[in-house]
């Protein structure tokens, strides 16, 4: 059942009818069952996962709980000497640890045998992913990092937390979501409002404008410029076809992201968001401070802290301080993290070899980019450049842009031999006088109405990214304006959604869904 199927819509209809009146008193029940008839829908056999992660870090939690409240009362006991205290905090520590480490090895070896068993040993006949699993394993392993570490309390009511880990929004693509953040909500009760459901169906549908206008009919485009190594296509048609899966990627996954929040905005649930103008961004640090911001922030508190504020870490980083200055001892431990981090997040797009480099890209480009910044400031210092001026923001937008499209060449091409192929083409054989000529023949089966379907739509988002980067409520910004031109813009959205259905035989599912 997909998000833009008919299915999910009269799904949806009765939920959100059932939530507001047969279910008032315990909105939260009508959740879990909407979660679990829709992981059901997906496949029966994927709820044995779902359900494994749900029982193995809620018992995990409370099993920490309880280590926690038992060491309590040992510690208000006057009879019980400091020596004697120190031993049993041992014994509940070590058995605390090995709780966890048996949860995170159960967790995140399920989901490495799915995701990388059938890669790993060349096996053409595999498991398929279970819908979302990434998303809810990494939501489960955080809610144990943090009630391991007494962040909050362990939720008491089993049922609850497997609202909050199924939740059936975000299991299409995320977001990772945090149980303190997450949690009170989805026990609150909420009473029907006209205005939120009307902001949640005004991003449900720019969301859908996105992955049906925009992701859908750029999809087979990309395919063709890319897919097609034996058509030897000049460096100008693979620098377009690039840029067309940076569009592709974009729309599909923040178009998806939008669909859920909207759809949690329904049930009153307000999930953070996943993107804030990515291509707005100013250096690739802030690119990925702004792209799938929820997995981001989960590596940064979960892998990047951690692994930087080892003992062996801050040592390395004193050594550096000692040997080469300040900066360096402050920058390494961050950068070793980072490309720990980027290499992890490659890992966790697939086991092949380009997802690996494409992570390390990333690591190294931003980890050379902090120690190099002494340098820049020197640069800019001596050449007299106004680092604040309008001009130089937009400099840096562009060059972000361009790193960031270097990159998308080792995610989207899969075969090292056509990587190389056409980093090449792109480098000494570009030939921009046959652009348009390629593109013709290679879009020859390509719906003419697509390319202007996807330009217009294009348009509309990019004027919507300026606004909301400009700090505007485009909500709000709509409401203000006349019925005409608002039911005229809505009706502009519509229309290239309809029109886009004439363009594709088959709409493609989302990218990250599987993940």
């Amino acid at each position: 059942m997909n998000l833009y199927s008919i299915q999910f819509v009269l799904f949806l209809l009765i939920v959100f009818v059932c939530y507001y009146t047969v279910c008032r008193k315990k909105q939260w029940i009508c959740l879990l069952a909407a979660n679990m008839v829709f992981y059901y829908w997906t496949g029966s056999i994927n709820m044995i996962f779902i359900l494994a992660t749900s029982v193995s870090t809620w018992i995990g939690s409370r099993y920490f709980q309880k280590c926690t409240e038992d060491y309590k009362k040992i510690k208000k006991d006057a009879d019980i000497s400091a020596e004697e205290k120190k031993r049993h905090k041992k014994i509940f520590d070590k058995r605390k640890q090995i709780f966890f480490w048996g949860i995170i090895i159960l967790n995140f070896g399920i989901l490495g045998y799915l995701k990388y068993w059938k890669v790993l040993t060349g096996n053409t006949v595999g498991l398929l992913l279970p819908l979302g699993i990434s998303f809810y394993t990494f939501q489960s392993i955080g809610y144990l990092i943090d009630t391991y570490n007494g962040k909050y309390e362990a939720e008491g009511n089993f049922f609850k937390y497997l609202t909050f880990v199924s939740f059936f929004p975000q299991l299409i693509q995320g977001p990772i979501n945090r149980y303190d953040a997450m949690g009170s909500q989805i026990s609150a009760k909420y009473e029907f409002e006209v205005e939120r459901t009307k902001r949640a169906l005004l991003l449900i549908g720019f969301g859908t404008l996105k992955k049906y206008a925009i992701a859908n009919l750029t999809y087979e485009m990309v395919s063709l410029l890319l897919d097609k190594p034996e058509r030897n296509y000049p460096g100008c048609i693979i620098v377009f076809g690039i840029l067309l899966y940076s569009l592709y990627q974009y729309a599909d996954f923040s178009g998806g992201i939008d669909m859920v929040l909207g759809v949690a905005q329904l049930f009153g649930i307000e999930m953070k968001p996943n993107f804030r103008q990515p291509y707005f961004a100013t250096s690739l640090a802030d690119f990925w401070r702004r792209w799938h911001m929820s997995l981001g922030n989960w590596m940064r508190d979960y892998v990047f802290y951690p692994f930087a504020l080892t003992k062996p870490i801050k040592n390395l980083g004193k050594w550096s301080n000692k040997k080469f200055g300040k900066h360096s001892g402050r920058v390494l431990p961050a950068a070793l993290g980072n490309i720990l981090v980027f290499f992890l997040v490659g890992l966790w797009h697939g086991a092949q070899w380009n997802y690996i480099l494409w992570g390390l890209y990333n690591g190294i480009v931003i980890a050379a980019s902090d120690f190099l910044s002494p340098v820049y400031a020197w640069l800019n210092a001596k050449l007299h450049i106004n680092t604040e001026s309008k001009i130089f923001q937009l400099f840096r937008i562009a060059r972000t842009f361009l790193v960031v499209n270097i990159g998308w060449y080792f995610d989207r091409i899969e075969s090292m031999d056509n990587l190389v192929r056409y980093v090449r083409n792109t480098l000494f054989y570009f030939d921009a006088y046959r652009f348009n000529s390629v593109r013709v023949g290679a879009f020859v089966n390509i719906h003419p109405n697509a390319f202007k379907i996807v330009l217009i739509s294009g348009v509309i988002v990019l004027i919507n990214s300026v606004l909301c980067e400009m700090g505007k409520d485009v909500y709000e910004l709509m409401h203000k304006r006349n019925i005409v031109i608002r039911w005229g813009i809505y009706f502009v959205m519509i229309g290239l959604i309809l029109m886009s259905f004439t363009c594709v035989n088959i709409p493609g599912g989302f990218m990250y869904a599987n993940f």
